[in-house]
């Protein structure tokens, strides 16, 4: 039940900053993203908690589809008249990061290590996850991207 209760903060962050500036179509492919990955969460259904925020963000960008899910929500009051939903900073911050590790430029692997990981500790986990790839060479240069990838060369 974690993860359906994290899943729509990140996405209230970005589109709460991306409806008022001239991204308009960035903060609805956030939603597209967040629906994709809602309906994927679970086959018993989608949960309430991840459902509302949803419809109170399509709101300023589609408001009759906005009002209509919201009445099939059960919800007798407009959806007009609500506020904005806030994203929690607690559920903001993720556990692990997955990291795509390249060899000579192409992806050989992913390794998923905790967030606050060190960089000897992530670039450990991408040698370990490409040792075949390497064909007992030793690589001349491991790039650890922070948060992104690790790139190997060999």
């Amino acid at each position: 039940m974690q993860a359906s209760r994290r899943l729509p903060h990140p996405t209230l962050d970005g589109v709460r900053t991306g409806r008022y500036e001239p991204r308009a179509n960035t903060a609805i492919a956030k939603l597209i993203e967040l629906t994709n990955r809602a309906t994927a969460v679970s086959m018993d259904g989608t949960p309430r908690e991840v459902v509302e925020p949803l419809v109170l963000m399509v709101a300023p960008f589609a408001p009759h589809l906005a009002e209509e899910l919201w009445q099939r929500l059960g919800r007798s009051d407009s959806v007009t008249y609500r506020d904005f939903p806030v994203a929690d900073p607690s559920l903001l911050v993720a556990a692990s990061v997955t990291y795509p590790v390249q060899v000579n430029g192409k992806v050989r692997g992913r390794v998923e290590v905790p967030a606050d990981a060190p960089e000897d500790e992530v670039r450990a986990a991408a040698l370990a996850e490409v040792a075949g790839h390497l064909g007992g060479r030793e690589p001349t240069k491991v790039i650890v991207v922070p948060g992104r990838m690790v790139s190997v060369v060999v």
